[in-house]
């Protein structure tokens, strides 16, 4: 799993996430394990990382925009294996498979969000998020990523999502004494 602070250095990042989860950051809460994802539409070329929850279903999944920190976004996902399965595929079957599936679940929401982080009082990294301004292009990507996804793309969100994982304080509490 990538580090809260590696992700907040990416800071504008587009969130998708199921309509199972209340907003945002709550993939993030569900998440277990990442993988690199890497999608090819014709020319356009989408990265991201999908997050699974225990179950190992799709419960979060970031994808860097041009307003993203590249620099950043390959330090962050350095370390995360490549995705497994066809979900890395953008076959015209992949792409409809993946459209009906989210709308018999209900369709997922997408978000652009600026990530940050805040170290609390015992030193943990809370994952705290923003609704984010992206540049024309960013926004145009985002429409185009977010419609390949078939997730509703919610340009303006609320002004602050402050959904605050604490990721050290569970996995301390998963360590074995």
């Amino acid at each position: 799993m990538p580090a809260p602070e590696h992700l907040a250095a990416v800071a504008t990042v587009l969130c998708v996430y199921p309509p199972r989860h209340r907003d945002a950051l709550d993939g993030w809460l569900h998440a277990q394990r990442a993988e690199r994802l890497l999608r090819r539409d014709g020319e356009d070329r989408c990265e991201a990382v999908l997050f699974r929850d225990r179950a190992g279903r799709a419960c979060w999944c970031l994808y860097l925009l041009p307003d993203s920190d590249f620099l950043a976004w390959d330090d962050a996902i350095a370390a995360l294996p490549a995705c497994r399965g066809g979900e890395a595929r953008s076959s015209a079957w992949a792409r409809l498979r993946r459209r009906w599936l989210r709308r018999l679940r209900g369709p997922w929401q997408a978000q652009i969000l600026r990530l940050q982080v805040l170290a609390d009082e015992a030193g943990h990294c809370i994952l705290l998020a923003d609704r984010a301004e992206p540049s024309a292009l960013g926004l145009a990507h985002a429409r185009r990523i977010a419609a390949a996804e078939g997730a509703r793309l919610h340009a303006q969100a609320d002004a602050c999502c402050c959904l605050a994982s604490r990721r050290s304080d569970r996995a301390e509490a998963a360590a074995p004494a």
